[in-house]
């Protein structure tokens, strides 16, 4: 490591690679997140009226752009690979399921903690500056850390993901039959709040195809990925052209039913269909990762993964008060000279996200008082009751982190929110959910035993991914 870094340079990344890395799963994560950003930056649109900041989505407003989801929408994959990576670093034995559970979370959550810090400090000088304009964009500020609350309880599942990969046909089934089961449930008039199990199990369908997918003793050959493939988007293809399911791949406003937040069966099949793609190219992705050029370009994203996933949006949103200051709206694709405030928003919205992942970049690394120290409460239990005190941190926690997503920072802490299922929730009341669920985490990782034998008797000959980029 160079002497004038405190953490790794990405240039050191590459020449680390390790020959036997499956360079793949880096280069699906990092398409994973770089179709996000430009979905959203494709995807956004803003007029202001009279005043005010009045936000809608092109998606709505031009309805045949709601395929291009169907392309855009490859999030699934970064839950497939991360969830092999989890079950390879786990499977190693080297640590207790609570203790190895609270170092991902804590390396997962890192970057998040400034991000937030940053929204809440910034949030009333904004609106104090103009509440018509700064208060709807600041209603969207932390939308994106429903990924953080989905994805740790997939990192949880680990251990279930493992004995699922005996047999990922029944074991992805099994999953994909829970999310139709909840679908079916909601649509019939049940609790809306029964929705909120398909957090946990359309995405581990998703984390589920992970383990079958980037596996070479499982992954299917190319004829039977492609037939698969085909029979999935086929069946998509009919639940939204017959069925309740809207076309849209991610959320919109006015639908009866959201594909994204909960996942629905048809983004469970949607995910199935991704892994069957990529299994189809596997051989092709493999060389095009061999590139310098490619592979310095997938190390880069990989290892600034949360920074560009978060403050990418602050880019998003400083780009869209560029666009007012200029005296322009962020109208439809449709309108007459809509490329004029387009590449205005887009040139602005790429030097920004470029210069804040090149200088946020090493939060991804840095260490953080308490944060990374000893847990100061200590679990007096057994190792199984201490790994369930870890899952239901998680639980919490995600819970918390979701609460959060939706609740924004306005009026933190308590002087904004929204109701569900008859509970106010504020963003005070989500980071006090969030610090509990923490703190069991980690009261329940302050142990010094030994992993149990099964756990030992688990190894992978690749039990970790090397470290060219954030894991």
């Amino acid at each position: 490591m160079s002497k004038t870094h405190a953490f790794p340079t990405v240039r050191q990344l590459v020449d680390q690679t390790a020959d036997s890395r499956d360079r793949v799963i880096d280069l699906v994560r990092g398409l994973a997140l770089c179709a996000v950003v430009a979905g959203h930056a494709l995807m956004a649109e803003v007029a202001f009226i009279n005043g005010h900041a009045i936000l809608s989505n092109t998606l709505v407003q031009t309805p045949w752009l709601q395929w291009l989801t169907w392309v855009l929408q490859i999030m699934p994959l970064f839950f497939a690979a991360g969830a092999y990576v989890n079950v390879r670093s786990y499977s190693s034995g080297k640590e207790t399921y609570s203790r190895w559970l609270s170092a991902r979370v804590r390396r997962l959550l890192r970057p998040a903690i400034p991000y937030v810090l940053f929204w809440i400090v910034i949030s009333p000088l904004l609106l104090w500056w103009n509440t018509a304009i700064a208060l709807p964009l600041l209603r969207i500020s932390t939308q994106l850390l429903w990924f953080l609350g989905a994805y740790l309880l997939t990192v949880a599942l680990t251990p279930v993901f493992m004995l699922g990969a005996k047999h990922p046909i029944y074991s992805t089934s099994a999953w994909l039959l829970g999310v139709a089961a909840v679908d079916i449930i909601r649509l019939s008039g049940g609790p809306s709040a029964i929705g909120l199990l398909n957090f946990c199990f359309g995405w581990a369908v998703a984390a589920q195809c992970g383990l079958w997918l980037f596996d070479s003793t499982k992954r299917p050959r190319t004829a039977v990925a492609i037939i698969g493939a085909v029979v999935c988007f086929g069946v998509n293809v009919t639940l939204v052209s017959v069925g309740p399911w809207p076309r849209s791949m991610v959320g919109l406003p006015g639908e009866r039913i959201s594909n994204m937040a909960p996942p629905s069966l048809v983004l469970g099949l949607h995910a199935i269909t991704l892994a069957f793609l990529v299994a189809a190219i596997y051989p092709l992705l493999v060389r095009l990762t061999l590139r310098p050029r490619v592979w310095f370009a997938t190390v880069a994203v990989n290892s600034s993964a949360m920074t560009l996933y978060l403050w990418h949006l602050v880019a998003l949103i400083t780009s869209v008060l560029v666009v007012y200051l200029t005296g322009h709206n962020l109208v439809s694709y449709e309108t007459p000279r809509w490329w004029v405030p387009r590449l205005i928003f887009w040139g602005t919205f790429i030097v920004l996200t470029v210069v804040l992942v090149r200088l946020l970049r090493p939060l991804e690394f840095m260490k953080l008082p308490w944060w990374d120290s000893a847990p100061v409460i200590r679990a007096d239990a057994t190792p199984r009751w201490r790994g369930f005190m870890s899952i239901a941190g998680v639980i919490i926690t995600s819970v918390g982190i979701l609460e959060l997503s939706v609740t924004g920072l306005v009026g933190f802490p308590f002087n904004s929110g929204i109701n569900y299922a008859g509970f106010r929730f504020t963003p005070g009341i989500a980071l006090i959910v969030i610090l509990g669920g923490l703190i069991l985490i980690r009261a329940a990782a302050a142990d010094g035993d030994d992993p149990p034998s099964w756990q030992r008797n688990l190894g992978h000959p690749h039990t970790e991914h090397p470290t060219p980029s954030a894991e």
